[in-house]
């Protein structure tokens, strides 16, 4: 029993290992962040970014998983030979030492799912649909600095007030959680400062959330520019240097969460960047 256990632990400490070391990988490489994205988009927009991230590291070309007992319920078989794509489920219980009823999660277990090229479908197979939810930008498209950054701002002053200002000291860029400011320079770095800015506006002035240190904070923000920038296939290169500074000490696939989640807010919220964009 022990020893299944000891096995037990050391695959879930694999997994999580695995996250970290791809995220790392993104973070070096921004044409693989940028195909992760894609993946994300088109097929694992309802995962958590960690399951994505895992499946991703598993079979980069899955488009539909689920458990074993479920392709059988579907009318399909897993085809011999194949190996399991192995994904983290949350525990979750209330919090009884605190005598709350509200739900929390306590640990995590693994389990494994199958991509539905791994599977033969029966006789009576349920049809599973195609859903094509693929990015609207083209892999090549290219936009001008001066749209690109005042669609940004368009999409941004959705949630609050963005202020062009000549100088703020050394800074390019700030929030007080109120408005954002941002030095007025080229349209590029004003775009890039703009997408940092709004990652720290979302997430680092909100009440009910934990707070976190200012390394955490700035590699948040410098993780969503990142993003953004591989997105839109602008030079990154500057930012490498910029998250160094900060990365020590921080959990990355946290600020990785939560730069993600908000990139996505970004792009594909309610009338996002990438349909305004696509508009003209």
């Amino acid at each position: 029993m022990k020893e299944k256990e000891n096995s037990f632990q050391k695959v879930l400490e694999e997994l999580k290992a695995g996250i970290d070391i791809k995220i790392k990988d993104f973070v070096d490489n921004s044409q693989e962040l940028k195909e992760f994205i894609k993946f994300r988009r088109r097929h694992f927009y309802s995962y958590s970014v960690r399951n994505s991230i895992l499946i991703y590291k598993q079979n980069p070309l899955a488009s539909f998983v689920a458990g074993y007992k479920k392709w059988e319920e579907l009318g399909y078989c897993i085809s011999k030979g194949n190996k399991g794509i192995k994904i983290l489920i949350p525990l979750i219980r209330k919090n009884f030492e605190e005598e709350s009823e509200e739900l929390h999660v306590y640990g995590y277990k693994y389990c494994n799912v199958f991509d539905i090229s791994q599977t033969k479908a029966g006789e009576n197979a349920v049809i599973i649909p195609h859903i094509d939810t693929s990015l609207k930008i083209g892999e090549h498209s290219q936009y001008n600095s001066d749209r690109l950054y005042n669609k940004t701002k368009e999409i941004i002053e959705q949630y609050t007030i963005v202020k062009e200002v000549e100088n703020l000291g050394r800074a390019r860029g700030m929030t007080d959680g109120e408005k954002i400011y941002v030095v007025e320079t080229d349209y590029t770095a004003m775009t890039g400062t703009l997408a940092h800015e709004f990652i720290h506006f979302m997430n680092h002035f909100k009440k009910e959330r934990k707070k976190i240190n200012k390394n955490e904070e700035e590699t948040e923000a410098e993780l969503g520019a990142m993003i953004y920038g591989s997105y839109f296939n602008l030079d990154i290169s500057g930012k490498y240097k910029y998250l160094a500074g900060y990365r020590k000490g921080v959990d990355l696939g946290k600020c990785f969460n939560t730069a993600l989640k908000t990139f996505e807010l970004l792009i594909y919220g309610n009338e996002g960047l990438n349909d305004i964009l696509m508009e003209e």
